[in-house]
Order: structure tokens, then sequence, then C-alpha cells
């Protein structure tokens, strides 16, 4: 009996010194990277201020030194310098261009620049046009840490080029400075017609990647119900890059804030929920299966769920975790660049035909979710005659959720307003 005792006080021992060594080691690294963290930016303010004083010996001295002794923060130290150095030159263009500084001092900065080996084939150019002597190799890559063959450059000038704002756009773009790289490419004239429809890409994927970033950074704070966080954060967003009426981005702030007024009510309805209740299981791919465990209400009877992936309209019926799936409608969604939008709404009106003249078709028995996008039946034509297509089960639309005549029609006698829609 005592000799069980005695193990089970020994295993419980073991158990309490591997556990305290658990926390004596996350705390340990958490106090490291909080020190890693704060010597950094320290040494980068620091660096900052000596560079824009043009001691430029002492500031390559503190990168030197940050480098060798902060070995966590070497990928985050690159691309520090890449943005603040693409920033540098962009200034330094633009100097030149409105005759403010001599090209004699632009070289000295470029070529201090240089010796960080970040801004690579773009300072080569850079320097290349604005000094005849100056030897690069044109092929080079940006970014890329090849040695400088040493070809002469006899097509130089004292300008800057087309091409050197487009490689510099690139240049920003590469490391997610999306400002910037805008900046740089709506420099570029449309008589350079290949560079200038380079630089429009480029700009069109400048705002598809900044949108993406900051969607997934909303969607990360609403899986963790911070819900007025994620509408700051939406609403906060740099209109440099996208419009301040950007309607993805306002229809993803009205979806974040049905979210929060749906959890505050699910809250008070049922307090001893609030550990369980997830708001990012809402948003998952919704079955049969597990739609039963989602907590998810309505107002009426019925809630709507749009699967983008599967192209299908579900109508379930019932109440909160007692929902059977009543009927399925193969449905088109928008087009690239036209998405329908993902998120909670609700049913909010409804009308038996409307027509576009911008896009010259119409829907019939159309039911709005969210300002000016609706369910509505297949495109007809003015006279309400002819459909004008037919495409169901792929997108097709310019955001609404096209469905067959008498599924919409379906919805537009059965489904009240107040109706819970999700779409994913």
């Amino acid at each position: 009996m005592n000799s069980t005792i005695n193990n089970k006080q020994k295993n419980n021992f073991t158990l309490f010194r591997f556990f305290l060594l658990c926390i004596i080691f996350i705390t340990l690294g958490f106090g490291v990277n909080t020190y890693s963290s704060y010597t950094y930016n320290n040494n980068m303010n620091e660096f900052y201020s000596t560079f824009n004083k043009y001691d430029f010996d002492k500031a390559l001295n503190i990168i030197d030194t940050t480098n060798n002794s902060n070995i966590l923060k070497k990928k985050q130290l690159k691309a520090d310098l890449n943005s603040y150095f693409t920033g540098i030159v962009g200034m330094i263009i633009e100097s030149i261009a409105s005759g403010d500084m001599p090209e004699s001092d632009a070289i000295s900065i470029l070529s201090e620049i240089k010796k960080y080996d970040i801004l690579n084939s773009s300072l080569d150019s850079l320097l290349a046009s604005l000094d005849s002597n100056y030897k690069y190799n044109p092929t080079s890559k940006p970014n890329s840490n090849n040695t400088n063959t040493n070809i002469d450059n006899n097509d130089t000038n004292s300008s800057i080029t087309e091409s050197d704002n487009l490689t510099l756009g690139i240049e920003a773009f590469e490391n997610k400075d999306y400002s910037t790289a805008i900046s740089y490419f709506n420099k570029i004239s449309k008589s350079s017609s290949s560079d200038f429809n380079k630089a429009k890409d480029y700009i069109l994927n400048c705002k598809k990647n900044y949108k993406t970033h900051l969607l997934a950074e909303a969607e990360e704070l609403i899986a963790n119900k911070y819900y007025t966080d994620a509408i700051a954060f939406l609403s906060s967003y740099d209109t440099s890059i996208l419009s301040s009426e950007d309607k993805d981005i306002s229809n993803k702030i009205n979806s974040v804030e049905m979210f929060r007024d749906e959890y505050t009510d699910h809250i008070q309805a049922y307090p001893n929920d609030a550990s369980t209740y997830a708001s990012s299981a809402i948003l998952q791919t919704i079955n049969i299966n597990n739609v039963n465990n989602l907590n998810i209400e309505s107002k009426t009877p019925y809630f709507i769920y749009l699967s983008l992936s599967d192209q299908t309209t579900y109508i379930y019926e019932g109440s909160l975790n007692n929902w059977k799936l009543d009927k399925s409608f193969s449905s088109s969604t928008g087009i690239p660049g036209e998405e329908t939008p993902k998120g909670i709404f609700s049913v909010s009106g409804r009308d038996s035909w409307f027509f576009s003249n911008e896009f010259q078709q119409g829907g019939k028995y159309w039911v709005r979710f969210m300002g000016d996008y609706l369910f509505h039946s297949v495109p007809f034509d003015e006279k309400q005659t002819k459909i004008v297509d037919e495409t169901l089960g792929t997108a097709a639309s310019h955001g609404c959720v096209r469905l067959k005549v008498e599924d919409s029609k379906w919805i537009y006698d059965n489904i009240d307003d107040g109706t819970k829609v999700i779409i994913n």
C-alpha cells in the first residue's frame, strides 16, 4: 500500500517537474523574443536617424552589428531595408526631376545604398543613367545576389527612364510595399507602351494582393471574435491603393457588423454558451452533418446557405440547432473581379422584376440579401421574354446569385425578410 502511494507521489512529482520545465522554457522563449524585438527596433530607429543625417559609415556599422547579433530578425531586416531604401530612391527620383537635388548628390546616396546589397539591378540601372562611367550588368535580376560582371552600359543618359520606374515598382511589389509600387508604376507614361502595359498589370495585382491581405487579416480577427478590431482594421485601409468606396471592403465591414450583433444577441440570450459559441464555425462549409452544431439562428423558420465552391444554394428549415435540408438550387455567382460577397447577411426586400441598363439584362423574382446583391432568375432581355444566359453551376454573374426561374420564384414566395443568409 505504502509502495503504491510512494509511486503515485513520484509520478506526480515527475509530472510537476515536467510542467515546470515547460513553463520555464516558454517563459525564456518569450523573454528572448521580446528582448530581440526590443533591441532590433532600437537599432533600426538609430539606423534610420543616422542614415537620414548622411552619416553613412555609422549607419552601415549599425546594420552590420544588427545582422550579426540578431539572428531571429534577419528576414525582417532585409524586408525593412528593402522598404526603406525603395522609399529613399523614390524621393531621390522626384528630387532630381524637380531640380531640387544635383545628380552628383543622388549618385553619392545611391552608391551608399548599393553597399547594402538590397536593390541590386534597379540601383545599377539608376546609377548608370546618372553616371556614364558606372558599369553594371543589365541582365541581373531584382533582389538577386549575383556579382555584377562589369558590362559597360553604352546606352546611358542623365535622366531616369521608364524602365527604372518599372524595375523599382517591381522591387516594391515583391516586397509587398504596394503603395510605393503603385507610385512608381503611375510614373510610367503611355508613350512607353510595353512598360505601361506591364505597369497596369502590376497595379491590378497590387490592389488584388492588398485586398486579399486585408480580408485574410480580418478573417483571423473574426475567428477570435475580435469584431470591433476587425471593423476598425478594415475601416483604416490605405486609400492610395484601394478606392475609399471599395465595395468588397464595405461589404465585409457590413458582414462583420452583423456578425458582432449576432454574437452579442446570442450571448445575451444564452449566457452559459459564451465559451462554446464559435463565430468561425459559421463560416466553414455547412452540411447536414454539422449544421446543428454551429448555433445558427434565423429570425424566420428558414435560413439560406450559399456554397461558392459548389455553386449551390441550400435552403434549411427549422430553428436553432434543429435544422433540416429542405431544398437545393443550382446557382451561378459572381465572376472573378465581381465576386459574390462572403459573410452573413439577411433578406431585406423583393420584387418581381428589375432591369439593368448597364448590362442590358434583367432578372425575375429578385430577393435582396445586401445592398444591390440579389437572388434572382437567370437573366432576361428587356421584354422579359428571352433568357440571355442560361449558365448555372459556374460563376457567370456580376455578383448576384442567379437561379432557375422556378427556384427564384420559390425563394420570392416563401423566404421572408429577416431570413439569415450565409455565403462562403
